[in-house]
């Protein structure tokens, strides 16, 4: 099985540690959102998409890239202050909508530095943490044995 794992980790680089997990987890590629256009999403079975949560929603360019997957299964995946999945929610239902398999969405905490929380240096410090990375690993094990499953069928 080949997973293209899509990762928009800009500011504290916490979405791009999570990937680097699932990666020690299950042999995956790992690119950034903008390198998505040189990709052939076809040459995949699977399709990840993570990225920092930005006033309650992943960036513009995970978004992006979400519109140009079309028949490919997917998983999601964020890091932000809260570490709340309810953020995943816009980007599954916009996936969704446009008829993609959502296998799963994780969530974990960040280092957050955002606005106010600069000033005291962010919040979440050390997020995130082995725990975290553990979970997101337990996680992409997860995807791939209902991608297992669902091919069984």
């Amino acid at each position: 099985m080949k997973i293209l794992v899509v990762v928009d980790s800009h500011h504290q680089g916490n979405t791009m540690k999570v990937a680097e997990a699932m990666a020690e987890a299950v042999p995956m590629t790992v690119v950034r959102a903008e390198e998505t256009p040189q990709l052939n999403f076809g040459d995949y079975d699977l399709i990840g998409l993570g990225g920092g949560i930005y006033y309650g929603k992943h960036g513009a360019a995970i978004s992006e890239t979400a519109n140009t997957i079309h028949d490919r299964p997917v998983f999601v995946f964020s890091t932000s202050g809260t570490g709340a999945e309810k953020y995943n929610e816009p980007l599954v239902s916009a996936l969704k909508k446009n008829g993609i398999d959502v296998l799963g969405s994780f969530a974990c905490k960040g280092l957050d530095k955002f606005f106010i929380f600069k000033l005291a240096g962010g919040i979440n410090k050390g997020h995130p943490d082995e725990r975290d990375l553990e979970n997101g690993k337990r996680f992409i094990l997860d995807i791939i044995e209902k991608y297992n499953k669902k091919e069984e069928k």
